[in-house]
């Protein structure tokens, strides 16, 4: 800056002169058919100016291939087969814009005028013989043209330069813009020139940061900072801006010139790299926890992702088929909660899908958006979303959004974080997933366990006793009792074989009836007497072949149950009774159930019931440990309540929260209740 200064300052017989600078020869092409007057001439004009080559022609014709390097153009009127004047227009057709200076013996005002038509520069008369009167009057042409020239280039560069340039005198009013500065802040130059640029006030800066400026600018300083300044239409930019004092010989400031470069751009993605990179090391603090079970990952993702990315809303979808049910959300918005399902065609996401980017909308109404059901069913303005893949296969989306619009840029520059959120989600399934099915084959592993070492050994070791007993005394009872020992070990593996079966994950799921699922089942099991009841046209998303053992088992629980006062499992052996009993099917708000009129089941007693290997008489103790099993293998719960007539009532909730919403295996299992078991 005081470089700038001593520059401005330097005396003026300090300074180089022109003729010092001035590196560059001035060619003049002197056009003349009269061979001893071109060579007069041409010595005469070369006197015309400092560095001035003048090369001598005799016809127009070798003038029109020389003038690519030439500056100036001296004819004579008279010339072999064409004039001065003709040779004048020809030039000006081959974009000569030079001076061209035509001098004429026997001139005349109709002569003149035809010669200012064409392009003439300087019209001058010349006396016989050869005079000093053209080489006078090129100095005159060549003097005037060194400045106009250098003022035509420097207003050239500055109208033409990316940067938005305004000129002000001391006071601060506006005397030049140029089109940079036109289009930067949306004023013209008619309506820019004679205000002050306070036009440009956004109210970002205070009265103290224009006080500091005027101060540093009148000591003549060269101001540079960072501006927010405000467009005609009011939309704010952040300016780079350099202010620099313009003084005169003796040091007097005259003017200042402006220099604003837009870096709105620069700035705003600067700003979102930081705010991602903050919400990245947020997020990776609050999850890196060991034991944070998916549900609260879910959460954390959304609520730090909603705060630090700046929007109102955050959701993860589920996307099944034709459908979109979303598993997780934050912020406040009717549509969007936890459990509600749409139709794909009426999302944003149905888009979102079919790109490997992330979807961004900035203002949905002026992006095409105004009548499309999305936009109809949700009414968000701003949008962004990525896939969540799982195990190679579409999961599902994570959204963030709002009501009201956002720059483009700013979304743009928010898709990178959006994706590898989304990224990270679908690691974060997979493994929950891979860790849930790992805990159910070790559960399994226990179960398998303990029926080698308690289930099967008792009645294996019965059989071998009674067998013992048989070969001493030859008596046909205790082969009886071997073989139904035998027929209990069979039942019993039968029961553990479609336990490790039909408790694994479900793989797929299809739109089943229940009422025509419950009478096929009731006519596969001894019902004997009992009544079925279908309540309705129950519905439900599911596995029928798994389904199958839960109807299976617990219409035998019931039937068997209701039909003597001592409970018993499903397959066991009871004595025909007088009494018979109703087996009702039904849905409820969240699912469905399964309910009778026996005896039902105290309230102390039902949580053990799902135990394997309880039984209330000789049962394998597996059936009810069945049903659970494949409850849960789609996700669901199991309430064990009791019916209006006081049996038992069993409810199967397959839609909504979790009753143990702390159990991440069972979590997981609801989110992957349609994903491909491995």
């Amino acid at each position: 800056m005081s470089r700038e200064r001593s520059a401005r300052n330097t005396p003026e017989d300090e300074r180089s002169s022109p003729s010092e600078t001035q590196s560059t020869e001035t060619t003049v092409l002197y056009v003349d058919g009269d061979s001893q007057r071109r060579d007069a001439e041409t010595s005469r004009l070369a006197d015309a100016g400092d560095s001035v080559d003048v090369q001598g022609l005799k016809s127009g014709e070798s003038l029109l291939g020389s003038l690519s390097e030439v500056d100036c153009v001296v004819s004579r009127y008279e010339l072999p087969e064409t004039d001065g004047i003709e040779l004048c227009e020809q030039v000006r057709e081959q974009g000569f814009s030079g001076p061209f200076v035509l001098g004429v013996a026997d001139g005349s005002e109709q002569l003149a005028s035809e010669a200012t038509a064409a392009g003439v520069t300087e019209y001058v008369p010349v006396d016989e013989p050869p005079s000093d009167r053209l080489s006078e009057r090129l100095a005159d042409v060549l003097a005037e043209q060194r400045p106009k020239s250098t003022a035509t280039g420097l207003h050239n560069a500055v109208e033409h330069a990316a940067d938005a340039i305004l000129i002000t005198d001391t006071e601060g009013t506006i005397k030049y813009v140029n089109p940079a500065f036109e289009a930067l802040t949306g004023f013209s130059r008619d309506e820019a020139i004679g205000r002050t640029p306070r036009i440009l006030k956004s109210g970002q800066q205070d009265e103290l940061y224009y006080e500091r400026l005027w101060d540093s600018i009148l000591d003549g300083e060269v101001w540079e900072e960072e501006v927010v300044n405000e467009t005609k239409g009011g939309e704010e930019y952040i300016a780079h801006q350099i202010i620099t004092p313009v003084t005169d010989a003796d040091g007097r400031i005259e003017q200042f010139v402006g220099i604003q470069r837009d870096v709105t751009r620069r700035r705003t993605l600067e700003a979102q790299i930081e705010r991602s990179a903050e919400t990245l090391e947020q997020l990776y603090t609050e999850i890196a926890t060991e034991g944070t079970d998916l549900a609260s990952k879910l959460q954390s993702v959304l609520d730090i992702g909603s705060a630090n990315l700046g929007f109102q809303l955050g959701y993860i979808t589920r996307i099944d088929d034709d459908s979109q049910r979303i598993i997780a959300a934050v912020g406040d918005h009717e549509a969007i909660q936890p459990g509600a399902s749409d139709p794909l065609e009426r999302t944003y996401c149905r888009r979102t899908i079919e790109s490997d980017e992330p979807t961004v909308v900035s203002n949905a109404p002026e992006e095409g958006w105004a009548d499309d059901p999305a936009f109809e069913t949700f009414g968000l303005r701003c949008y962004v979303g990525a896939q969540i893949v799982v195990d190679g296969e579409l999961f599902g989306t994570l959204c963030f959004g709002g009501q009201k619009p956002e720059q483009r840029l700013v979304l743009e520059a928010q898709q990178s974080t959006v994706k590898t959120l989304a990224t990270w989600l679908g690691y974060e399934i997979e493994r929950h997933a891979y860790e849930a099915r790992l805990e159910r084959q070790n559960a399994q592993l226990e179960q398998f366990a303990s029926v080698a070492s308690h289930d099967l050994k008792n009645p294996l070791n019965i059989a071998a006793g009674h067998l013992d007993l048989a070969r001493e005394t030859g008596a046909d009872e205790h082969f009886e009792t071997v073989e139904t020992n035998h027929d209990r070990m069979a039942s019993i593996i039968e029961d553990v074989l479609v336990l490790a079966r039909e408790g694994t994950f479900v793989e797929e799921t299809e739109p089943i009836a229940l009422d025509s699922l419950a009478v096929d089942c009731w006519e596969g099991v001894e019902t004997r007497d009992a009544e079925l009841v279908v309540d309705g046209e129950p519905t439900v998303e599911g596995d029928a072949r798994k389904l199958r053992h839960v109807f299976e088992n617990l219409f035998r629980n019931s039937v068997e149950h209701g039909s003597t006062s001592s409970r018993a499992e499903p397959g066991d052996s009871v004595e025909h009774a007088d009494e018979t009993v109703t087996v009702e099917v039904g849905s409820t708000d969240d699912g469905f159930y399964i309910a009778d009129d026996g005896p039902g089941i105290p309230e102390s007693e039902r949580a053990a019931v799902f135990e394997h290997g309880y039984s209330g008489s000789d049962g394998t103790g597996f059936g009810l440990a069945i049903v659970e099993s494949v409850a849960e293998a789609h996700g669901w719960t199991i309430r064990l309540t009791e019916s209006r007539s006081g049996g038992a009532r069993f409810e199967f909730v397959t839609d909504g929260p979790l009753e143990n919403a702390d159990s991440s295996t069972t979590a997981v299992e609801r989110l992957l209740s349609t994903t491909d078991e491995s």
